[in-house]
């Protein structure tokens, strides 16, 4: 089973991938979990990403992340849970390319939406001092746009719930699992 969450910064994309992951026994990778890794290993492509892109709220390029991701989905038998990846049109074309290698198919994509307002609120709350409000903003908007062809691709397949993510975690976790097979 391959499921995969997005959304804007501060939606609880890594959350309910955690919860979904531990109910249904799958691995959960997480795109900025990886390069962020790979960053204070040293690894050149992962320090390129990072200062080049993420600090300026871009999404990293393929070519620096996807060998990052491939290593760990090489290692998976049944399945996986992606966090925040595919994020552009891009890693979409990439990652598909690489499913059908494969012969695997994505089963559900969960879009996390919340406001701006409970993003801000989130990010005060959890008090990063890598997140700062205006970069957030930044991520939030360069984000948002890359994101609509790989929100398209996955509503044309009907693969696409869309999550009020702004209740509390039990409750966010409750729609997902009623649209995990839904």
């Amino acid at each position: 089973m391959i499921i995969i969450f997005i959304g804007p910064p501060f939606s609880g994309k890594d959350t309910q991938a955690k919860l979904l992951g531990e109910k249904l026994n799958l691995p959960v990778y997480s795109m900025g979990g990886i390069i962020r890794k790979a960053y204070e290993k040293g690894d050149p492509r992962a320090i390129e990403g990072f200062e080049k892109y993420s600090m300026k709220g871009q999404h990293v390029p393929i070519r620096l992340k996807f060998d990052l991701l491939r290593e760990k989905l090489e290692k998976t038998i049944d399945g996986f849970i992606l966090d925040n990846f595919p994020a552009t049109q891009e890693d979409l074309d990439t990652f598909n390319k690489y499913l059908l290698t494969k012969n695997l198919n994505v089963n559900r994509v969960f879009l996390m939406n919340v406001s701006r307002e409970e993003m801000i609120r989130r990010m005060v709350n959890r008090g990063r001092g890598d997140d700062e409000q205006e970069l957030v903003m930044k991520r939030r908007e360069i984000q948002d746009e890359d994101r609509k062809p790989v929100i398209e691709y996955f509503i044309t397949w009907g693969l696409l719930a869309e999550i009020d993510s702004e209740g509390k975690i039990e409750d966010v976790h409750k729609q997902i699992i009623e649209k995990l097979n839904g």
